[in-house]
């Protein structure tokens, strides 16, 4: 596959309201159309996607494991970021779902570990009179 097809069948299978493209586009620059809802976020996962795999155009071959290892850095820090909206999580989950079913696996289910902010501490009540 392709990058372009994958990120073609992301945009179809997510939605063209999350991953709008232009079609004319002969680069990376210019493939994401800036009307996307988290435009930012989007143009990171297909920049890491492009990268990871050695792209050098559009129509070069974009492989599992590459494209697993791109995208999993922005997944955890979306994932673990304390102020994440639910809407960025929700999209980060789709796409790494998507991608693996693009490529015909089941998606890594390990959930990032969730700092908790300390440990709990018990005291024991001292009654005074």
């Amino acid at each position: 596959m392709t990058f372009r097809e994958l990120i073609e069948l992301l945009s179809k299978r997510i939605g063209h309201h999350q991953i709008p493209l232009h079609s004319a586009a002969r680069e990376l620059r210019g493939l994401i159309d800036s009307g996307a809802v988290h435009y930012e976020l989007i143009t990171q996962i297909a920049t890491a996607i492009y990268t990871g795999n050695r792209c050098r155009h559009l129509t070069d071959v974009v492989t599992q494991d590459a494209t697993f290892a791109a995208l999993e850095p922005i997944r955890l820090a979306v994932l673990r970021a304390p102020g994440t909206d639910v809407d960025v999580h929700s999209l980060m989950e789709t796409i790494y779902t998507e991608v693996a079913h693009a490529f015909g696996v089941t998606a890594p289910t390990d959930e990032p570990t969730r700092p908790t902010g300390g440990e709990v501490v018990r005291f024991r009540r001292r009654l005074r009179f």
